[in-house]
């Protein structure tokens, strides 16, 4: 198949839907996700599902193969698109906190399994506290200004993760976001980086 015309968007719901076909569950994790919730603010190129019913790899690779994608190292390809597709594996969680509810994100070609908002902001808040990748600090930043959901249940799973301190940096983050109006992830990365310089 060619996907040479195929957005990331529409490349995962034709997957995840195939892949249902085929008795394969998988549920949108990572950066897609974060592009979904911020309506773009952040791209990706790269699409990552976890299969929640625990398919063996065999019967990932032969349904994968179908749509023309074929297993390359941890990631799947296809000759027709850059986007690659990957399967963390399971089971779904975030941080140590395992994820028993999913949501559906409607999208212009249909609907996509995916984690909640607040299980991709702790997602992002994870990868910051254990890799200390700045870049999801920021996506976390992106999403919670679109979305301003209970906050208060993001600090005792802060505190869990051995971010210490961190619920009160976003806090403080998110109140200058809001009142100097920022609206790209540009801006955004200049307000953690000027953050981080300030408190050296």
């Amino acid at each position: 198949m060619d996907f040479s015309k195929t957005s990331i968007v529409e490349l995962a719901t034709i997957v995840a839907d195939h892949l249902q076909q085929h008795g394969i569950d998988v549920v949108l994790v990572g950066g897609l996700a974060v592009e979904i919730y911020t309506e773009n603010l952040y791209l990706t190129k790269d699409i990552d599902m976890v299969n929640t019913n625990y398919k063996n790899p065999q019967e990932l690779r032969n349904a994968m193969s179908k749509l023309g994608f074929q297993k390359k190292g941890r990631v799947f390809v296809n000759p027709t698109t850059d986007i690659t597709i990957e399967f963390p594996s399971e089971p779904l969680s975030v941080g140590d906190e395992s994820v028993v509810k999913t949501t559906m994100a409607k999208v212009a070609m249909g609907k996509i399994p995916i984690l909640e908002v607040s299980h991709v902001i702790k997602d992002r808040l994870a990868a910051y506290i254990h890799w200390r990748d700045r870049q999801s600090l920021v996506q976390a930043l992106a999403i919670l200004l679109k979305y301003p959901t209970n906050r208060t249940k993001l600090k005792p799973f802060c505190d869990r993760e051995g971010g210490d301190g961190l619920y009160l940096m976003l806090e403080n983050l998110l109140k200058k976001a809001k009142s100097q109006k920022l609206s790209t992830m540009e801006q955004l990365q200049q307000l953690v980086t000027d953050h981080f310089i300030e408190n050296l």
